[in-house]
């Protein structure tokens, strides 16, 4: 009987100290690989339905530890997107090749064509910033629990658009600059384990729900014509009315972090 206890007690002993030789660096960087989930919410007439579409992100991080059980999580990472659209019959916009022309910019053109909108699949590149509070738990043998609480600010880089119209034509790798709002912002909260498989090196699985608070969607223009970087219309009675939408991204992603 005291031979079991003895042994149990080692064994304890021998976890807790495995745990406190795991020293918890002041500073972990490492490289960010992940993929998320966009689940879109529009409100507005002119859009149908919002289909799933999905990120690939890649990026660095960095965590900056104020204690064994507190840090503070930012970055830089890439988001290569793919968001997807159905629209309501009777949406227009003007181009010529592969660009998609603004209202103000049909002021200073001869010729250009119409394109019925139906579908289109955009596909933007973000630079996105992730600002988070880490709680963590104390080393159990090689694991450890964590939480992370906070926002991730989204600048847009690049984006592309291919369209469908009413029947089925397609315009392929549209240029449309500004389209999108430069910035988007979603609040969120994160969960996982974390590894530590040699020295200080650790791996962290994540897995977390984002909420966005900002429009993906570029609205009115502060300063002058109102609707000037705006694309789609609508033709009531004759005249033409330029169009835009409430877009939130919401998304559901997983991340596999490699930190040193």
């Amino acid at each position: 009987m005291y031979k079991h206890i003895f042994l149990l007690f080692s064994i304890l002993n021998c976890i807790n100290y495995q745990a406190q030789q795991i020293e918890d660096k002041k500073i972990q960087m490492g490289i960010v690989l992940g993929s998320s989930l966009n689940i879109n919410k529009s409100e507005s007439k002119i859009v149908k339905a919002n289909n799933p579409g999905y990120d690939f992100t890649i990026g660095m991080n960095l965590i900056k530890n104020f204690n064994r059980n507190l840090g503070f999580n930012a970055g830089i990472e890439f988001d290569f997107s793919t968001m997807k659209y159905q629209f309501q019959d009777s949406i227009f916009y003007d181009y010529k090749e592969n660009i998609i022309y603004y209202k103000s910019d049909k002021n200073n053109l001869e010729t250009y064509k119409q394109f019925t909108l139906l579908e289109r699949k955009q596909k933007p590149i973000f630079l996105s910033i992730p600002t988070m509070f880490i709680f963590k738990t104390d080393f159990i043998g090689y694991n450890r629990y964590f939480a992370k609480f906070g926002m991730r600010h989204n600048f847009i880089l690049k984006e592309l658009v291919t369209d469908i119209d009413v029947k089925n034509n397609i315009n392929d790798k549209m240029k449309i600059s500004k389209d999108l709002a430069f910035y988007s912002g979603s609040i969120g909260i994160t969960g996982g384990t974390e590894w530590n498989y040699s020295g200080s090196s650790t791996i962290q699985f994540e897995l977390g729900y984002f909420y966005g608070i900002t429009n993906l969607q570029r609205n009115d223009a502060i300063i002058g014509d109102v609707d000037k970087h705006k694309t789609l219309y609508i033709k009531e009675n004759n005249n033409i009315i330029y169009k835009t939408f409430n877009n939130t991204r919401n998304q559901l992603s997983f991340k596999i972090s490699f930190l040193f």
